[in-house]
């Protein structure tokens, strides 16, 4: 791991560099992180190691049993599959809303952050690609203007993070992923709503199976 320097708040430098072990396998599901070590090699106060732990558990990376430490999460196959059936279900509902009910300048947004998401994937930075597709979805969720799908959507991201983390890291996945999200916004642009619905329910699914071949 790397120290922390002081360019941005050290919360957030703690949390993106566990966050990057977690990604990168260097710490692997089940395994029990020692605050002292931590401590330790970020250079940083033990507050600020359980803040990071705690933002790391709302994301779905961490679990943090009551009276132990922080263990980096485990998903097994079956509930990894039911994840992806549900962030199915809702997502290509949310495609289809966005389509039917978005404006032009929210259509124009998604194109910008699809732009920015395909630097990121470009980039090979995992943790970055994490980052930049949240603010994607952002958008996607805005354009479809139903504020209970999207909480529902927000409550499952964090058990999502560690499963599109571990399919991005797959070769080939990040530009095959981009390929398909271009493809799907090019049909919103169209407002094709079965066409664009049909699109990112192939997209989830070939990022499944990518996530479970491993």
């Amino acid at each position: 791991m790397k120290v922390i320097h002081a360019a941005a708040p050290v919360r957030t430098q703690a949390v993106e560099a566990i966050r990057a072990e977690i990604v990168s396998g260097t710490l692997k599901p089940g395994q029990r992180l020692v605050e002292r070590e931590l401590c330790e090699r970020l250079d940083v106060s033990r507050n600020t190691v359980r803040e990071a732990c705690r933002q790391l558990e709302a994301e779905g990376f961490l679990v943090i049993p009551p009276h132990k430490g922080p263990t980096v999460a485990q998903l097994s196959d079956e509930e990894a599959r039911a994840i992806y059936e549900v962030r199915e279900a809702l997502e290509c509902f949310a495609v289809r809303l966005f389509v039917e009910r978005a404006s032009d300048e929210t259509v124009t947004r998604l194109r910008d952050a699809l732009a920015k998401l395909k630097a990121a994937h470009e980039s090979g930075r995992v943790a970055r690609m994490l980052s930049t597709k949240t603010k994607f979805y952002d958008v996607l969720y805005s354009g479809a203007g139903n504020e209970v799908l999207h909480s529902q959507a927000h409550l499952l991201h964090g058990r999502l993070a560690q499963l599109r983390a571990r399919s991005l890291s797959h070769s080939g996945r990040p530009q095959s992923s981009i390929a398909e999200i271009e493809e799907v916004v090019a049909r919103i642009a169209a407002r094709d709503a079965d066409a664009a619905s049909a699109l990112w329910r192939d997209h989830i699914r070939n990022a499944a199976a990518t996530a479970l071949s491993r």
